[in-house]
């Protein structure tokens, strides 16, 4: 048996000396094919990030053996891959998606603690048998988040219970977006937080350090850089600069 997710990024990280996820998450590439721009993409910034996270609008378009084929090249690097489809669905549903998604190389999933306390325990047992982690989506980066997770049941934020929902259930990390300055450090320092946001949606990649991420998820200001290389490593050397 492997080591669990949470672990094995925990030691990518400290070996390529980043707490980078590169989110592939492009935006229609043109005539650009995305396995090509995906691989040119990871080939050229694997010193400079953690992991890789794929999204629904790579996942689909793509064969099952195209993505594999994605993820061997970021195992290749000692790189992690996760894939961001926020599963929220009843427990027969989650569970053949994520087999197919670990059987297309993922090594964690991305999954709304929405579904409910039991289920999403059920999900992550499931999936750490397999060898594979779950992260629970908290709270979004992007503005209308407050509009789902911002709202209030019976005087209790809707993000405090999915929070709760998730260090019950033993996931291995949860979603915060690094737009949400006062939820990160309420709630950081229990559980591995994984921040999308920085950059394009105006996060700041060392004040979402500070106030307590663990990993950044960073995809645009990278994977649309002329120089992606460039610029992976200007934010990594200054997250290195501040420390934590």
């Amino acid at each position: 048996m492997t080591r669990p997710f949470f672990e094995r990024i925990a030691t990518v990280a400290i070996e390529k000396k980043s707490p980078i996820v590169l989110a592939l998450d492009p935006r229609p590439p043109g005539n650009q094919r995305l396995p090509e721009l995906a691989a040119r993409t990871i080939c050229a910034v694997e010193h400079h990030i953690c992991a890789v996270k794929m999204n629904f609008h790579i996942i689909l378009p793509l064969s099952a053996s195209e993505i594999l084929r994605i993820n061997k090249l970021a195992h290749s690097f000692g790189l992690q891959s996760i894939a961001d489809i926020k599963l929220n669905d009843i427990e027969t549903t989650n569970a053949v998606a994520v087999d197919h998604l670990i059987k297309m190389g993922f090594d964690a999933v991305i999954a709304n603690p929405f579904i409910g306390r039991d289920a999403l325990a059920s999900l992550v047992q499931k999936t750490h048998k397999a060898d594979a982690g779950i992260i629970a989506l908290v709270y979004m980066s992007h503005p209308e988040a407050k509009e789902g997770f911002g709202l209030e049941i019976q005087g209790r934020g809707l993000y405090k219970m999915f929070f709760e929902r998730a260090t019950a259930s033993g996931v291995d990390g949860i979603v915060v977006g690094a737009t949400q300055d006062k939820i990160l450090k309420e709630i950081a320092g229990r559980i591995p937080v994984y921040s999308p946001g920085v950059g394009a949606q105006g996060g700041d990649a060392e004040q979402t350090i500070r106030n307590g991420a663990d990993y950044l998820i960073i995809g645009r200001s990278i994977v649309e850089a002329k120089q992606p290389a460039k610029v992976a490593r200007e934010i990594q050397n200054r997250i290195l600069s501040i420390g934590k």
